[in-house]
């Protein structure tokens, strides 16, 4: 791939808006990571003719994508997508670039946000997919560290809109585009103007009505880390297994749903108007099976998804710091004891050998630690 885009003026020159979104169209879309999610992400808007770039850290990922020029597409989406630009620089990856999708770990989010933040456009939307817990805000607040000038919106969305997993370097199969992927701009105020940007390119985005109501469903933190734990017998042995297939039991759908009740009267407590896990499947799945197990059992996008093979994995290193411990966080500065997220957290601190309560995303380590509950609802609701 020979071309490139264009370098943007300086970022910060000429009168910044109100609002960082200008308007419904966007020509060059700059994807962060080349994984699975990634992959997904730049083909699906390479298809609808933007001219798209991805950047990621990893020299092995990027390479096939460079020399292809594409990323190969199978599943429910299928060809070759042409790509601008394939490179490991974020820099030349956001250059001009009016949606920068991210497409990382959440875990990542702080440090993708100080690699780009000095090179961002004015006007750029930020889509944050998945956004675990508080993306939004843990992007900004490195991002401002990192000496941002530009005016952007942030966007969060609830999970990824793709599921998707890498078939070979440069290849990806996509299992599922989600019916239904709630988001969120911070602040709330700029939602509907981010909406006329990305709705039209990602039709399964429903607009939230704030970004803690969006953070408040992260179905992912209730989901992996309870499953993750109760099978540590069959990863420890390196024994294969379908993570959510065969390591969802009914018992462990149980302490899935316990995790869930605490994440409920969180959202209770702050004015989020909430569904259940179990709901959550039938709004993205349309699955209406009696329980949540027997609603994880018929979901076919889980068919062929692996369990990990190593505690090292992104289902706890991940979803516990950005999921778990901002849940916590938000029930310290409620006054809520949140027990089954707080025993969650206590395990996997054990497990790793680390404080994941004091270096995961809190509120302090945002930049919110002085918010009581009216505070965080001003704030974020």
């Amino acid at each position: 791939m020979d071309r490139r885009p264009e370098r943007s003026s300086c970022c910060c020159a000429g009168p910044k808006r109100p609002a960082a979104v200008r308007g419904a169209q966007v020509r060059r879309a700059a994807v962060i990571g080349a994984g699975a999610v990634g992959c997904a992400t730049a083909g699906y808007l390479a298809r609808q003719g933007l001219e798209v770039t991805v950047q990621d850290v990893q020299e092995s990922l990027v390479a096939p994508l460079r020399e292809a020029g594409a990323v190969r597409l199978a599943g429910v989406l299928e060809g070759a997508a042409p790509l601008v630009l394939a490179t490991t620089d974020a820099a030349e990856a956001v250059a001009g670039a009016q949606l920068v999708v991210t497409a990382v770990p959440a875990s990542a989010h702080e440090a993708v946000a100080r690699s780009v933040a000095p090179h961002l456009s004015d006007g750029a939307v930020v889509l944050l997919q998945p956004g675990a817990t508080l993306s939004a805000v843990a992007f900004m607040h490195a991002a401002g560290q990192a000496g941002l000038t530009a005016e952007v919106t942030p966007v969060e969305t609830l999970n990824a809109i793709f599921t998707a997993r890498l078939s070979a370097p440069g290849a990806v199969d996509v299992f599922a585009v989600k019916r239904t992927v709630s988001y969120a701009a911070l602040p709330s105020d700029r939602t509907a103007a981010a909406g006329r940007v990305l709705e039209p390119l990602f039709p399964s985005l429903t607009p939230a009505g704030s970004v803690l109501e969006v953070s408040l469903h992260n179905m992912n933190a209730i989901m992996h880390p309870p499953v993750t734990l109760c099978n540590l017998g069959p990863i420890d042995r390196g024994q294969p297994f379908l993570f959510y297939k065969d390591g969802g039991t009914p018992h462990v759908m149980e302490l899935v749903e316990g995790a869930d009740a605490d994440r409920l009267a969180l959202c209770k407590e702050l004015g989020v108007e909430a569904h259940s896990v179990k709901q959550w499947y039938e709004t993205v799945y349309g699955l209406d099976q009696p329980t949540l197990y027997d609603r994880i059992q018929a979901c076919t996008p889980y068919d062929t998804i692996a369990g990990p093979v190593s505690i090292d994995t992104r289902l706890m290193l991940e979803d516990i710091p950005t999921g778990l411990v901002p849940y916590c966080s938000l029930g310290d500065a409620v006054g809520l004891p949140l027990p089954t997220l707080r025993s969650l957290v206590t395990l996997a601190s054990v497990l790793y050998a680390r404080d994941f309560g004091a270096e995961g995303r809190t509120l302090a380590n945002l930049g919110l630690g002085n918010l009581d509950r009216a505070g965080l609802i001003k704030r974020l609701g």
